[in-house]
């Protein structure tokens, strides 16, 4: 391996290294090893802390409630309650690699210009190589984040670079500045040899210069003399900042109760239609937060009572909060467990449709809107009605235009600098019904976590980056750990929430990933792994444990990936009951046992049961042991009990890798961090695995590819009832017409299925 360096080193050459390193060195290891080894195992930990910057913020903002509060808690207190030990903690440490592993990962890294590519996509349209300025009088700022102390510390910091050997513990107290340049090779060098002539994989390719997503705009802090411009030289920020302040003013007017219903109700009922990313951060920002303490606070703030709401007293209707509801699909049941049991006075639906050509979701937009109008029984006009009640949110600028859903001033056009579905989170797509729900404070909290993460995605170098981090290991498990497995396991990992909090993640990880990683790569060349697709599918484990036995029993097991918050939001909450409840007998507390769970979940995976057991006086060693073949009829033994080899279904064999995704606290910050996190991880996937430009993706969601197979579908249906309000039956004869036309074709099976739905729904009716 000496005779390689980074800087002859091409990504084929990197790929191929780490092949046979997985082959030979790692294959025969176990985990039961690895995790003895104490430098190992720091050096694969990262920490990410809190910045100053998104810190200082936090404090200002805590102080300005804290005037607007009745609370005798001084802001210093409410601050450190908040904002203490913030962190946002990895551990590699159970994963089937070694420190040699992390460097040839790394290495690979650099070989594809990893840390360059993040440069390019914090800079967005604009060119950092020949950046474009507003005007001659714009300050030149190489990036939105920098102010002139950040550019101190960072020049300060280039002067004294830190080496990046992954022997070095992570979890040191290492002292980390903006922008700071951390590598002993900077961006010119990796250019330079990642599009060297003698590359033959890059030979026919350009370097990317700029990307056309703005997303990390989208979270750039406010009132922080912050720029980041667009190829036409714009400022994205005025923008975005401006709609900022539009939605902070309508949705406080909504929960203020100056913006009600058409018969005088305060809207505490949302109903979020749509799909894709945006819809999947909201129910996993909801799900985390409705169980916080300020999110509770906020989900009950300025309710009314069940009639018009004049009495604004918490205390009478702590009862009552407000709730999100989702409908994604154009089907009955969720339809009406969605809508059943709500008040339409107090429903106030969210319709998030990007192009304007979703048919199902105009569909249940539009029986959204009936189910207003007639609940609400109002003598009014029906655009007053729907105005008040239907808000409409599209990235489509003709859709916005023409569109007939609801009023002018009830529309939101998302900006078009993160007009990609993988990258609206945090658009106003996302933005608008958390605002509802939580108030604009909460969404300022996870706009600041989202944008403390993207400082570290941009400033850290690749060995301490943990959105690199996280898919350079992702590449490891999903492509060159198998080889080297006989059992050959697929790629993709499960994904188990610790905390009921973090139930929706795993599929808002599902959804990003899906959208970033999910299509075929570039391919342009004959190396094999251009040929490989991107990372596996994202399964959710569970709550429950769903996946234990497979986890810890089974041959072709799935990498693990867990997440916890240490910090309980239970244990903060004022109510008595929970108090009583919270501590245990034993003297441990319920997160106390939860985080035994946690750890306990992991190491078996790892290491298997190191412990022997005793049973009907012998002994039975849990653990790397092959387990006995009983043949076809030993179900029982001859005394009617069962055999002994039984014994093995209580053993785990390990060497099953696992990742620990540890937050100090879930809360809003934390959300938006976890929401960043997935959204960077994603993308430098994608560029390992030499996607063409995911920012370049429709933006559409996946299930636009569908579309035109329903419209074959619903023509077939309806020529069937017609056929059957005509002569009685379908007949046989009917299914020689389909194969006339240059259409989409039915085949003999869905026509024979149909037909038959067809019959009974036509019965039914």
């Amino acid at each position: 391996m000496s005779g390689f360096s980074i800087t002859s080193t091409t990504p084929t050459q990197a790929w191929s290294i780490l092949t046979r390193h997985a082959r030979d060195e790692i294959s025969p290891l176990r985990l039961q090893e690895l995790c003895t080894d104490n430098d190992r195992v720091s050096s694969l930990v990262t920490v990410v802390n809190i910045s100053e910057s998104a810190s200082k913020r936090r404090l200002t903002r805590a102080q300005k409630e804290q005037e607007l509060s009745t609370s005798t808690k001084s802001t210093d207190q409410v601050y450190v309650k908040n904002n203490r030990s913030r962190l946002l903690i990895a551990d590699f440490s159970r994963q089937r690699m070694t420190l040699e592993t992390l460097n040839h990962l790394l290495r690979l890294s650099m070989t594809v210009d990893v840390k360059g590519f993040i440069q390019t996509i914090a800079w967005g349209q604009n060119d950092r190589h020949r950046p474009i300025h507003a005007n001659a009088n714009s300050a030149n700022r190489p990036h939105f984040s920098f102010d002139q102390q950040d550019e101190f510390q960072a020049n300060s910091m280039m002067q004294h670079p830190i080496p990046t050997s992954p022997s070095r513990s992570v979890a040191s107290n290492m002292k980390k500045t903006r922008f700071a340049n951390n590598d002993d090779f900077d961006d010119q060098t990796i250019t330079s040899t990642i599009y060297h002539p003698s590359n033959t994989m890059n030979n026919s390719k350009l370097p990317m210069n700029t990307v056309p997503s703005m997303h990390m705009a989208l979270r750039a802090p406010k009132h922080c003399n912050l720029h980041m411009y667009n190829a036409h030289g714009t400022n994205v920020l005025q923008a975005i900042h401006a709609e900022h302040d539009r939605i902070a003013l309508f949705t406080n007017s909504i929960r203020n109760g100056n913006l009600r219903g058409i018969n005088g109700h305060i809207l505490q009922n949302i109903l979020v239609i749509g799909r894709g990313t945006a819809v999947a951060a909201v129910q996993f920002v909801y799900d985390a937060l409705k169980f916080d303490t300020e999110g509770i606070a906020a989900l009950k703030y300025n309710l009314s009572d069940r009639k018009l709401g004049m009495n604004m007293n918490l205390k009478q209707n702590s009862h009552q909060k407000r709730s999100i509801r989702f409908l994604s699909r154009v089907d009955p049941v969720a339809i009406h467990g969605a809508m059943g049991d709500w008040n339409p006075d107090q429903t106030l639906v969210i319709s998030i449709i990007p192009n304007g050509d979703e048919a199902d979701l105009l569909h249940l937009t539009n029986v959204a809107k009936q189910w207003i109008v007639q609940g609400t029984k109002s003598s009014k006009r029906e655009e007053n009605v729907v105005g008040r009640h239907v808000l409409f949110v599209t990235q489509s600028e003709i859709f916005f235009r023409v569109q007939t859903i609801t009023k002018p001033e009830s529309s939101f056009l998302v900006h078009d600098c993160a007009k990609s579905e993988a990258f609206s989170s945090l658009t106003v797509a996302g933005l608008l019904p958390l605002a509802v729900a939580f108030g604009w404070n909460l969404v300022e909290d996870i706009l600041d976590g989202a944008h403390d993460l993207d400082s570290h995605f941009v400033e850290t170098n690749p060995r301490h980056n943990l959105p690199v981090l996280l898919a350079l290991v992702d590449l490891w498990n999903d492509h060159f750990l198998p080889t080297a497995n006989p059992l050959k396991a697929q790629g993709g990992r499960i994904v188990s929430p610790f905390m009921e909090s973090f139930g929706s993640y795993p599929n808002f990880v599902a959804m990003i990933e899906g959208q970033i990683c999910s299509r075929i790569p570039a391919g342009k060349t004959r190396n094999a792994y251009n040929k490989i697709s991107p990372s596996g599918t994202v399964i959710d484990g569970g709550l429950c444990g769903k996946y234990d036995r497979i986890s810890f029993q089974g041959g072709r097991t799935k990498p693990s990936e867990l997440i916890i918050a240490m910090d309980s939001q239970v244990q903060a909450s004022g109510d008595d009951l929970v108090q009583s409840l919270f501590r245990s007998s034993d003297g441990f507390s319920l997160q106390d046992h939860l985080m035994c769970s946690f750890f306990a979940h992991a190491d078996v995976m790892a290491t298997g049961n190191m412990n022997a057991r005793i049973r009907d006086g012998q002994t039975v060693v849990s653990g790397y042991t092959a387990p006995t073949y009983l043949g076809p009829s030993n179900s029982f033994d001859a005394n009617g009990t069962f055999p002994l080899a039984s014994d093995h279904e209580g053993s785990a064999s390990g060497n099953h890798p696992s990742t620990l995704l540890l937050c100090s606290r879930c809360d809003a910050f934390a959300c938006g961090q976890l929401i960043a996190l997935a959204e960077h991880r994603a993308v430098i996937s994608a560029r390992l695995f030499d996607i063409d430009n995911p920012f370049a993706f429709t933006s559409s969601h996946g299930s636009i590819l569908r579309l035109k197979q329903e419209d074959t579908m619903r023509e077939k249906l309806e020529s069937m009832f017609q056929r059957i309000d005509l002569v009685g039956n379908i007949g046989e004869d009917d299914d020689d017409d389909d194969d006339v036309g240059d259409g989409a074709k039915v085949n003999l099976a869905v026509k024979t299925l149909l037909s038959h739905y067809a019959s009974t729904s036509h019965q039914n009716k």
